[in-house]
């Protein structure tokens, strides 16, 4: 208790003595005050709120010894600030609130980066009220920017400032600031810089850490303007005539393989399209896969329905600026001639070449991540079909191998040979059902089937696949040259298949029943409110879906083909739900879920959080739960008469107009994502 008084009596004596030892300048007094009041600070564990006073009263003069022109002053008095920001949450708040102490910490930082002083700043940004007021200072990051510029060898506390400011920031502020192009320009370099010395531990840290602040700052920067369109791409692929995609969407499209040969159109867009892609590939094959490889990083797998920056960058952010991981962005495999469906793995990717020269191809997933020259052309293929996002997989085989055993695809793809030529099997007869995204594979119906196409593919060739069609590949024996092509994966997710369609559809329709204030057509007594029939109605819906490959087949309403059948498509679908909609099935299926806990058999459904505020999709069993307890409390009956009563109205007030439009915004969310993402990714790919 003496000592507590001792220092309260003291920190109260300096103040006077410090100010006027300050305005004095005189600096043997002021060091040897500092330095007391800094040993005093370090001391104390907790503080009396009459000792957090007199520091503070203390901390009052710190702009002028902050600024004082004896170096040793000014060093003391930004220890000072750091012990004191570090002694509590309360001192730490008050200094950060002090706008005449930020900025005469950021004074010093003009030319030469002060060391007392970064340690200073960094101490107090342990806070994230510090950070937020050292963000929206209007001087701190254009001064610890120009130091970062100013010096090729930049402190390693000047560098772990800027980049807990960036990382730890809750909001696009990066994003939108005017200094995001300049940071960039700084801090790409010193990612390769790092990535190269890397083997040092404190490397490793400031180059993962350096890797989240350009991916966070790419991401929310606008796309560069597209090179070409996805009308130009249609018409370098299928034809310059509008009707020649059309005709491969109701000829082709999820029926049958098809071999495009090598366009011959000879405009200047069709010339600077396949320029573009076979410039990413003009050098020696090993050439070409040891950059790749040697300037890959992981590409981490996201939730597909997060569409928000800050979440998905809060799940990733610990896999930034990782080297490539085996299956995830890379397998090195093959497939022995005698068997076609054995394939051997090679995991080991640094030794890729002594693996290539045994007969295994290099299998690289998310090319359009990786390389600018292919980002166009994935964002073209999507644009063209009327979807978020297209995958882009790079494959490299040596004369004679095969490298993916004989399966099939719950995806459609483009095969597009690049260098040298393959040949490709296919069977004719696909999967008597049409295989949906991320269900299981099953290939055991490989082997039950008779018969196969088989097509060379050449360089310039495209091969069309539809998901379900049995195939496999080998670079041809007697060609001296190794294959290279990529394939272009038109995945179609669950919300942008006809089943998720309807489903917006429903969505429109109920928000506008909700606007009205009459709904007459349910009892005024009833216990289950439109909120509740709504979402039996999407069980119900997925469980007809389920059953049915006509809702599984994607909704062309977004793609730039405005196709005339799409309406009669989807009036078609929802006179199968007013046939089949059954309450006592979808009733009996939430109770199963329920009872069993099967959270995995809702997961498909997720996505509809991104259309409702109202309902916890998060928490979906939750909400199934609630209705099961009041519906099997005596209510059954009024909630089959209820549901039977509102799934009629639906089926005959829906209007196709208000979903696509409500269709399209969806998607428009969906694409700022991904590309959000692939934005971010490409930086990170990009070689100083």
């Amino acid at each position: 208790m003496k000592r507590k008084r001792g220092v309260v009596f003291v920190l109260h004596l300096h103040l006077p003595l410090l100010l006027a030892s300050a305005v004095r300048d005189e600096r043997l007094l002021l060091r040897r005050l500092l330095s007391v009041s800094l040993s005093l600070s370090l001391e104390m564990e907790t503080e009396t709120e009459t000792e957090t006073e007199h520091i503070s009263c203390l901390l009052a003069v710190l702009p002028l010894l902050l600024r004082s022109r004896c170096p040793a002053v000014a060093a003391l008095a930004a220890r000072l600030v750091g012990a004191a920001s570090l002694a509590s949450l309360r001192l730490n708040h008050a200094i950060a609130a002090d706008a005449a102490i930020l900025t005469a910490l950021l004074h010093p930082m003009r030319m030469t980066p002060s060391s007392s002083f970064l340690s200073a700043l960094l101490d107090l940004s342990v806070s994230s009220f510090a950070r937020h007021r050292l963000r929206h200072h209007h001087r701190a990051l254009p001064r610890l920017l120009f130091l970062l510029s100013q010096h090729p060898k930049p402190s390693s506390s000047l560098l772990r400032l800027i980049l807990l400011l960036i990382n730890t920031s809750t909001t696009h502020f990066f994003g939108t600031h005017n200094l995001s192009p300049h940071l960039l320009q700084i801090a790409l370099p010193l990612l390769s810089k790092f990535h190269n010395s890397s083997s040092l531990s404190y490397m490793q840290t400031l180059f993962h850490d350096l890797s989240q602040t350009i991916f966070r700052i790419s991401a929310a920067l606008p796309l560069p303007h597209p090179q070409f369109t996805s009308h130009q791409l249609s018409s370098y692929i299928f034809g310059t005539k509008q009707s020649d995609f059309q005709h491969f969407l109701l000829s082709f499209w999820e029926k049958s393989p098809l071999l495009i040969k090598k366009a011959s159109n000879s405009n200047k867009c069709s010339h600077q399209i396949n320029s573009l892609l076979t410039s990413s590939f003009n050098s020696p094959t090993h050439t070409i896969i040891d950059s790749i490889l040697q300037n890959s990083l992981t590409c981490p797998a996201t939730v597909s329905d997060d569409l928000d920056l800050n979440q998905v960058f809060n799940e990733i952010k610990g896999s930034l600026g990782s080297s490539l991981i085996y299956n995830q962005d890379i397998r090195i495999l093959k497939t022995d001639s005698q068997s076609h469906c054995k394939e051997q793995h090679f995991p080991f990717i640094d030794k890729w070449k002594k693996a290539f020269q045994n007969g295994y191809s290099i299998a690289l997933k998310g090319m359009q991540f990786r390389s600018d020259q292919i980002a166009p052309f994935s964002l073209a293929f999507s644009e063209l079909f009327g979807l978020p996002s297209i995958g882009v997989n790079l494959y490299l085989s040596p004369s004679g191998a095969q490298g993916l055993a004989r399966h099939y695809d719950d995806h459609c793809v483009f095969v597009w040979q690049i260098r040298g030529c393959k040949c490709w099997k296919i069977l004719k007869d696909p999967k008597p059902v049409m295989p949906r995204l991320y269900e299981s594979i099953d290939n055991t119906f490989a082997s039950q089937t008779s018969g196969e196409i088989e097509i060379i593919l050449q360089e310039g060739d495209i091969l069309y696949i539809p998901r379900g069609y049995f195939h496999e590949a080998r670079t041809v024996i007697n060609s001296t040259s190794p294959s290279l092509h990529l394939t272009f994966a038109i995945e179609v997710e669950r919300p942008f298949e006809w089943e998720g369609f309807v489903h917006v559809a429903l969505h429109c329709w109920s928000r506008k029943l909700n606007q009205k204030s009459d709904n007459s057509y349910l009892l005024s007594n009833s216990e289950f409110p439109n909120i509740t029939h709504t979402l039996l109605l999407h069980i119900s819906i997925k469980l007809i879906s389920d059953q049915s490959p006509a809702f599984w087949k994607l909704c062309m309403v977004a793609s730039n083909l405005k196709m005339d059948n799409q309406k009669s498509t989807f009036d078609h679908l929802i006179n199968i739900i007013n046939e089949e909609s059954n309450f006592i099935v979808a009733f009996n299926w939430i109770k199963l879920v329920v009872e069993k806990r099967e959270e995995e058999s809702i997961l498909c459904m997720r996505w509809l959080r991104n259309l409702y505020d109202d309902i916890c999709y998060d928490n979906l069993l939750e909400t199934l739960e609630k209705y099961v307890v009041v519906a099997c409390n005596g209510k059954s009956e009024e909630a089959l008469a209820d549901f039977v009563q509102f799934k009629s109205s639906f089926c005959k007030d829906v209007v196709y107009e208000d979903a696509c439009a409500c269709f399209l915004s969806l998607l428009k969310k969906y694409r700022e994502a991904r590309r959000q993402y692939m934005k971010g990714m490409l930086s990170l790919h990009r070689k100083y």
